[in-house]
């Protein structure tokens, strides 16, 4: 979506994805209100719509007094007069395609796959001089085998081992850098991380995640 602004902006923009292809099983298939009036504001909200699946009931589930899980609830998924749009679920795939037409429509802007940045610097001493570039960041680029990590014990790629519910192999591909040639450095003005649960960008700043991580897990049905 950063992406998608700085094509409609004219910024030179670069995305690096250290997965080797598009995620076939999604894991992100929810879509609020909201975010259908930001891909109106893109122009391709009436392409989610049409193909996505919409949420009308939402179901709760508890405990009877002899603890059998029974329905407790059924409420609208939707708050009335909220937005033009209700929630829908379609596939994170399509969703990504969206975001791709949309990058191709109004700029050369491409996803650069099997990269991954392994050292990012800042020189605080250029930080606001709006002429520099004072990120300096080095980018790998990955095996076939480095970019397609273990999909949690499932032999289709699923796009999981960007969550936390799966080891983090982020730093084993860090220590491995000299056994794949192919390096890049690159000197940015800004650098944004949309990298996760793991967050490697997090890391490298410095800040530590706020809260809790779980192996939490919920699903949307619908018909």
């Amino acid at each position: 979506m950063a992406a998608t602004w700085m094509s409609r902006c004219g910024i030179k923009t670069r995305i690096v994805d250290r997965r080797d292809t598009k995620i076939f099983s999604g894991q992100a298939d929810g879509l609020q209100s909201r975010t259908f009036e930001i891909f109106d504001s893109f122009g391709f909200a009436h392409r989610a719509w049409r193909e996505s699946n919409h949420m009308l009931e939402m179901c709760l589930w508890n405990p009877d007094h002899e603890g059998l899980l029974q329905r407790s609830s059924i409420v609208a998924d939707t708050i009335k007069g909220i937005s033009r749009f209700q929630h829908a679920t379609l596939h994170q795939g399509r969703i990504e395609r969206f975001f791709l037409d949309s990058l191709r429509e109004h700029s050369d802007i491409e996803v650069e796959r099997s990269v991954m940045p392994t050292s990012i610097v800042l020189d605080e001493s250029k930080a606001y001089d709006q002429d520099a570039y004072p990120i300096i960041l080095k980018l790998k680029y990955l095996s076939d085998e480095e970019a397609t990590p273990s999909q949690s014990g499932c032999p289709t790629p699923n796009g999981l081992f960007r969550s936390n519910l799966t080891p983090d192999d982020t730093d084993d591909l860090l220590r491995s850098q000299a056994r794949t040639a192919g390096f890049e450095t690159v000197k940015a003005k800004y650098v944004i991380g949309c990298d996760g649960a793991h967050s490697w960008v997090r890391r490298q700043l410095g800040f530590k995640l706020e809260g809790e991580q779980t192996d939490y897990i919920w699903c949307a049905y619908s018909s």
